[in-house]
């Protein structure tokens, strides 16, 4: 069923390492970072073996997971490496840990956990009493180091600790008690890239079969909404030259002929262009992630047909040129008219995501998106394309101008789509239940080391909706702070995390532009 597996002898001396993804494993095989690190660290070490695990059924308590690759309960393993990318994703880690006879409680527990990701990164705070150390960085220049720390003290739990502590950006609970300082890596073409790719013949990953090629991290706009473009500033690229030798290994390794783009910033020029003219010569297919409208052209859709790709995603965000100069994005909306009429008339199907929930938006606020969105599914339906958009409510998050203005209220945000679903039938796939699913995520982000307890039951209840209420009423837990956004000049859970000197002067300049503009 898999392939590429890393297969290695288990004996006394061999430090076994748990990779645990806390999703599914459709989600598992599309994500670089899993297979990043279970082939970077089973590559460096002879020593160490990386296992996976992931979580079985997203809501419920279920059977005992076992590591893929030899079958392995997770009490059997030295050390525990996970990845919170989505705030959510602590359920699915203390199920796995619960179901598995482990404590949650990091103080109870034998084995230690680290954990990266874009949420540990952006404020470590909520989790901190169930994972033992949080990597604030990127993955290739941090986490060997710490590996080769714990194969010394393998035995001596508090004393790893004590000493992947000094690390500028690593923030230990028992004993960090300074600014922690992310750590990015500043040359992509010289890092480390998994060639190998673990493959499954018979399930599909999230985005189908594929080479997972990461093009470029990082993003050099400044979209005030979004927290993963802070998080990985400064932008950088892989050189084209670098990104044919990975292609060409990498399908050929890997047994494939379809290639996947990751980017947070595609296409972002030329050499985007570039790379794929080069897919387009060799004959191979490829698949791309929701696009900048800046520069797709003709020719650059032409290109995209040739990959074989009949669908294509793009993010406005919002019709309103108001909501535009507050999100911060396509200030000329000329722009963005013109590349979907472009998109349109090279015969894609399109998918829109659109962003609603500003403080005081009325329903009258959004008729702009609804006229606009009217006019392009007309246009949709005379080619006989199809048209999908997806509404979702604005998020506050921690490093993002918002942390400062909160979240819409939830009635408001369900009236909203509501209102789009009515006027836009048959092409809204957002229902009101998703907004529910926002709070609990705005909750976990912009939390402090207090939220634990509402985690902890909300978790082991099943993680869903219901137990999500109940722990909440259960702890008599506020999440107030979600809706009111924090005061500018108080304090902030994530003061501690440091990501760059002028990613946190930009806030600060970005608080005073849109108090003016929000008259607040």
């Amino acid at each position: 069923m898999e392939y590429n597996i890393v297969r290695k002898k288990i004996s006394k001396k061999l430090v076994r390492i748990a990779l645990v993804y806390p999703s599914t494993y459709e989600s598992m095989l599309s994500s670089i970072v899993t297979h990043l690190i279970y082939y970077m660290l089973n590559e460096l070490y002879d020593e160490v073996y990386v296992e996976r695990f992931y979580l079985k059924k997203l809501f419920g308590r279920g059977e005992e997971p076992r590591s893929v690759e030899t079958n392995s309960p997770l009490k059997d393993f030295d050390l525990i490496i996970t990845s919170i990318h989505y705030e959510p994703n602590i359920s699915g880690l203390l199920r796995i840990l619960y179901s598995s006879g482990l404590e949650i409680y990091r103080n109870k527990r034998r084995i230690p956990i680290i954990a990266g990701g874009p949420g540990v990164i952006a404020n470590p705070h909520p989790y901190e009493d169930f994972i033992d150390a949080f990597i604030i960085g990127e993955a290739e220049d941090t986490l060997p180091g710490i590996i080769g720390d714990f194969i010394t003290y393998k035995d001596n739990k508090n004393g790893f600790l004590e000493k992947i502590s000094s690390y500028k950006y690593v923030y230990v609970s028992d004993y960090t008690n300074r600014p922690v300082r992310r750590e990015w890596t500043k040359n992509l073409d010289a890092a480390y890239y998994p060639i190998r790719q673990i493959q499954n013949t018979e399930i599909e990953p999230v985005y189908g079969h594929g080479f997972l090629l990461e093009v470029s991290r990082g993003c050099r706009f400044w979209c005030r909404f979004c927290m993963e473009s802070r998080l990985f500033k400064p932008y950088r690229r892989r050189s084209n030259n670098k990104l044919f030798k990975l292609i060409n290994k990498g399908l050929s390794v890997n047994l494939l002929d379809r290639v996947i783009i990751y980017s947070l910033l595609f296409p972002g020029g030329k050499e985007d262009t570039k790379l794929l003219e080069y897919l387009v010569s060799k004959g191979i297919k490829g698949s791309l992630p929701s696009l900048r409208v800046e520069y797709i052209n003709d020719y650059f859709l032409e290109l995209v047909k040739d990959l074989g790709q009949k669908n294509l995603t793009i993010a406005p965000e919002s019709f309103n040129t108001f909501v535009q100069r507050i999100f911060g994005k396509y200030f000329d909306l000329n722009i963005v008219n013109e590349s979907i009429d472009k998109i349109i008339s090279k015969g894609f199907n399109l998918k829109l995501y659109i962003i609603f929930g500003l403080k005081n938006e009325s329903l009258d606020d959004n008729k702009v998106n609804i006229d606009a969105l009217r006019k392009i599914a007309k246009k949709i339906n005379e080619k006989n394309l199809k048209l999908t958009i997806t509404l979702n409510p604005l998020v506050p998050k921690p490093k993002t101008v918002f942390q400062w203005f909160g979240m819409i209220d939830l009635g408001k945000a369900k009236n909203i789509i509501r209102y789009y679903r009515g006027e836009l039938k048959g092409l809204v796939n957002t229902r009101p239940l998703y907004v529910n699913w926002a709070w609990i995520q705005g909750s976990i982000a912009l939390a402090d080391k207090s939220i634990s307890k509402v985690l902890a039951e909300w978790s082991l209840g099943g993680g869903d909706l219901g137990s999500w209420r109940r722990a909440l009423r259960n702890n008599s837990y506020s999440t107030s702070y979600l809706f009111n956004g924090y005061r500018y000049d108080e304090p902030l859970p994530w003061d501690d995390i440091v990501l760059d000197k002028y990613v946190e002067k930009t806030l600060e300049s970005e608080y005073y532009a849109l108090a003016r503009l929000l008259n607040v």
